[in-house]
């Protein structure tokens, strides 16, 4: 006979315990099965046969008592052939078997005459007759004590997961197989039983397998530990479970396990007794971060299963800001850092589908297109947060080697937002994994579950581009539409040099080739042996900055040799593109071109604006220097150009702006009208929003508080105002930025209706320069409320050189305007231009000489001291 203390670890039946002794140092503590002596309780059934009456609940009643509790034991006898043991256990001093007879959920065997002086017979026959008068427990008369139980699954492991995946669901666990297999007892909703192998979901413990016929027994490291940890927490508990999903096998059912104490998944990878599992980990309820949060404790600390885990160093510049400035595939970005360098990044862990050759008339059906577009709409030209997470090496697909990264923007993760969306792939790997790995592989299944993008059972989408400037022939046919459609939306695909472009119509389903009207850049290399233009590689990169990628909207003019179309583009719908490489001296106006276009005026005074400030191509020119005489061809007559205009602004007085009656201005009351209308609605800018220069905008003109169209001429940012020219009407102010608004594109397809001109044949004192102030307002006389005839002698850099007319009182060029000037002494004639010194206009020219000579004469205005002018204009004569 033997006695001594231990803790039950399970109860087989109500007269049937499993004891654990202490823990033994190198391996679990040892047990021992210890039936109640004298006493017989109903048994359990399994597959083979059913429960006895009574069996669950007596052996329940048993287990809340006892499991987890340490109790005296006494061992009275073994049987010599099986070596079980017999005896009895007390808890606080009472014998256990008197309480399970008293309380109905045991019989009194029958006792032996040997046996009756181990035992007081008396009190167990007692407790049974007390049990049978109260119909307590095996003895009740309207019960029947038999529950209905299932031992194996019928039917599907899927379909039972899809009855009540997601629910929690109360259990008891029977038994451990190792730290992250249980066998489950689940009540179902029906009060039915069904026993279930319940793998853990999230995590992996070493494998223990032991006492299995025909299979060699397998004790990883660690395993009989992890064991005993989780049935000295879990072991005969009632918990609640979550179905969360069934094994690729089939048949293997994933879970959690929810006790009151704590969560077992998470302890056990704290204590390094398990390790994350990627195939189960997207199902974890609540999701991964518990889990992978403790396993980096775990392996901080080198517990146990990362006694040898070595953390992997990372770079100095591992984690860095960056502008997204080139989309490459679904998965493959290049960044430009605060340093200007730039970086080649593959997005960690995923995978985009392949690119397909495009081939000619044929429709190509896949996601990678779509996938490249999520990338540059969300991306390029945006601010992100760059996390290096591992490099590959160099391989065969890969010659050199590749930096996998985290790409955020604001707090959101590309990459997982891509393979949320069905566009891409999760790249599995042990070793070389996002930061964001859980949540990568949870969007997957999410993907795959909503059948989002390629895991879709629709067919991919279809592209088919056509080349518009696949030849001369077939741009022209491709000429009148995009002429007639105005602005026309389109995507960069390619940048080739500061001018050209290769464009994406999306609407058109069309690629083409696009030229920038009325500059000509310098020509950038195409190879490394090939040598650039000055400041070609400048403006290469000033314009794939700004362009790469980019949505712009064109209009199309003409067509060059090759295909190319030929036109303006603007970006943010506002900003000319070729103007902004014109302002930056990136450019240069090519005169014919830039003359037939209607934004004319913006080119040459970007030009002008990046000549004064001596910009990149003119640097080393003095923008003061005289300009040589062209040499006039007598031959060629010379085309005049008869308009009718308004002076709509006086600059000086022989410079200023002009409106030319016709279709075009009866539309501009209309325009203005509307563009008021929409602005008593939308008054402000914008939050953040800030004009740039030579932008159109809507400004609110200080006088009369209407809005009108605006040109931004430069920023005043110390007073936070802008100095503006209204493109309509010529005059310009510095207002504030409160005063500014973006213009809407419906208002941008009216031509702006103010053109710049000057006194041809005069030469007009400035407004600070003597006289200067009288020439301005003899002119203003003479023009006010006065609708002319202009004749153009010539137009230079976008600026009309005028000859007017009150048509009212003559056409007679001695009666010009511009004569009476000269005729006042308010003007000297000029003979620098080409019309001037051509054959065909020396009668004129004359007799601007003969009425500068009566103003000698008669000493007026700026011959009041006599001739004291510069001679250098009439040296000729």
């Amino acid at each position: 006979m033997s006695s001594g203390r231990a803790t039950v670890k399970s109860v087989l039946s109500a007269d049937m315990v499993v004891l654990s002794g202490r823990p033994r140092p190198g391996g679990p503590p040892a047990t021992r099965t210890l039936g109640l002596n004298y006493i017989q309780a109903p048994k359990l059934g399994n597959k083979d046969r059913s429960d006895e009456p009574f069996a669950f609940a007596a052996r329940n009643y048993l287990r809340k008592l006892l499991v987890g509790k340490e109790v005296m034991f006494r061992v009275d006898y073994t049987v010599p052939n099986t070596g079980r043991e017999y005896g009895a256990i007390f808890v606080n001093q009472e014998n256990i078997a008197h309480l399970l007879v008293r309380e109905g959920w045991a019989d009194v065997r029958e006792i032996r005459a040997s046996e009756s002086e181990n035992v007081d017979a008396e009190a167990l026959y007692s407790y049974k007759a007390e049990a049978q008068a109260a119909k307590r427990g095996i003895w009740a008369e309207n019960e029947t004590g038999i529950r209905k139980a299932h031992y194996n699954l019928e039917g599907d492991a899927g379909e039972f997961l899809e009855k009540y995946k997601g629910k929690q669901l109360p259990a008891i666990i029977e038994s451990i197989r190792d730290g992250s297999t249980v066998r489950a007892c689940v009540t179902l909703p029906n009060d039915e039983y069904q026993y279930i192998t319940l793998m853990i979901s999230g995590i992996r413990a070493p494998v223990v397998r032991q006492g299995i016929a025909n299979t060699e027994d397998i004790v990883e490291p660690f395993g009989d530990e992890a064991k005993t940890f989780v049935e000295t927490r879990l072991l005969q508990r009632e918990v609640r479970v979550i179905l969360e999903m069934v094994g690729q096998s089939g048949n293997n059912i994933f879970g959690s396990i929810i006790h009151p104490a704590g969560n077992i998944a998470e302890a056990l990878v704290s204590n390094g007794l398990a390790k994350v599992a990627d195939w189960s980990i997207t199902c974890v309820t609540g999701g991964p971060t518990i889990l992978r949060e403790a396993e980096r404790k775990a392996q901080a600390s080198k517990l146990r299963l990362w006694q040898d885990h070595v953390t992997k160093a990372k770079g100095q510049d591992h984690e860095f800001d960056a502008t997204v400035v080139r989309i490459m595939t679904g998965d493959t970005i290049i960044v430009r850092n605060i340093k200007g360098q730039e970086r080649k990044l593959r997005l960690s862990n995923i995978k985009a589908p392949s690119r397909l050759a495009q081939q000619k008339g044929v429709e190509i059906a896949s996601f990678d297109h779509e996938a490249k577009e999520f990338l540059r709409k969300r991306l390029i030209g945006k601010n992100v947060h760059v996390t290096i997470d591992y490099v590959k090496p160099p391989s065969d697909q890969f010659p050199e080697s590749t930096e996998c990264a985290t790409v955020k923007v604001g707090e959101i993760n590309v990459g997982e937002q891509l393979v949320v969306k069905g566009l891409a792939d999760v790249i599995k790997s042990r070793e070389d994994r996002s930061q964001f790995y859980d949540q990568l592989l949870v969007a997957e299944a999410k993907a795959k579950e909503e059948g989002k993008g390629k895991h879709s059972a629709k067919e991919p989408p279809k592209y088919k581009w056509s080349d518009a400037s696949e030849n001369a022939a077939k741009a022209k046919q491709f000429l009148p539409f995009f002429q007639r459609g105005g602005r026309t939306h389109a995507v960069v695909e390619y940048v080739a040099n500061g001018s050209r472009f290769k464009l994406i119509i999306p609407k058109e389903n069309c690629k083409m080739t696009f030229v920038l009207g009325g500059v000509r850049c310098p020509r950038a290399a195409r190879s490394a042996g090939e040598k650039s233009e000055p400041f070609g590689a400048e403006a290469l990169d000033f314009v794939s900055r700004r362009c790469q990628q980019r949505e712009v909207e064109i209009e199309v003019d003409s067509l060059d040799k090759t295909g190319g179309f030929i036109g303006t583009m603007w970006l943010n719908k506002t900003e000319n593109v070729a103007a902004q490489l014109l302002d930056e001296g990136l450019a240069t106006v090519h005169g014919y071109s830039a003359d037939q276009s209607k934004y004319s005026s913006q080119l040459y005074a970007a030009e002008r604006a990046a000549k004064q400030d001596r910009k990149n191509l003119w640097a080393n020119v003095d923008p003061n220097a005289a300009v040589e005489e062209e040499e006039v061809d007598a031959s060629k007559p010379l085309k005049k150009e008869y308009l009718d205009v308004e002076v709509s602004e006086i600059l000086s007085g022989g410079h200023f702006f002009v409106q030319i009656v016709g279709q075009q201005l009866d539309g501009l009351p209309k325009m203005m009208s509307e563009l008021g209308i929409h602005h008593k609605s939308a008054s402000s800018a914008p939050m953040n929003w800030k004009p740039r220069t030579n932008e159109i905008v809507s400004a609110k003109f200080t006088e009369d508080n209407q809005w009108y169209r605006a040109k931004v001429v430069r920023n005043v940012a110390e007073s936070k105002s802008v100095e503006v020219v209204y493109v309509d009407y010529g005059n310009s102010e510095t207002i504030p930025l409160s005063r500014v608004c973006p213009l809407p594109s419906q208002f941008s397809s009216l031509p702006q209706q103010a053109h710049e001109a000057v006194l041809s044949y005069a030469k007009v004192p400035e407004l600070k320069d003597d006289y200067g102030n009288e020439a301005a307002e003899f002119f203003r006389d003479q023009v006010s409320g006065r609708q002319l005839v202009g004749v153009v002698e010539q137009r230079e850099h976008n600026v009309m050189h005028l000859t007017l007319y009150d048509p009212k009182v003559s056409q007679d060029p001695d009666r010009s305007l511009n004569a009476k000037l000269v005729r006042e002494g308010l003007a000297t004639v000029s003979l620098k231009t080409r019309y001037a010194r051509h054959p065909s206009n020396q009668n004129l020219v004359a007799k601007f000489q003969e009425a500068t000579a009566l103003a000698k004469r008669e000493r007026l205005c700026l011959f009041e001291y006599g001739d004291n002018t510069a001679d250098d204009e009439d040296s000729r004569y």
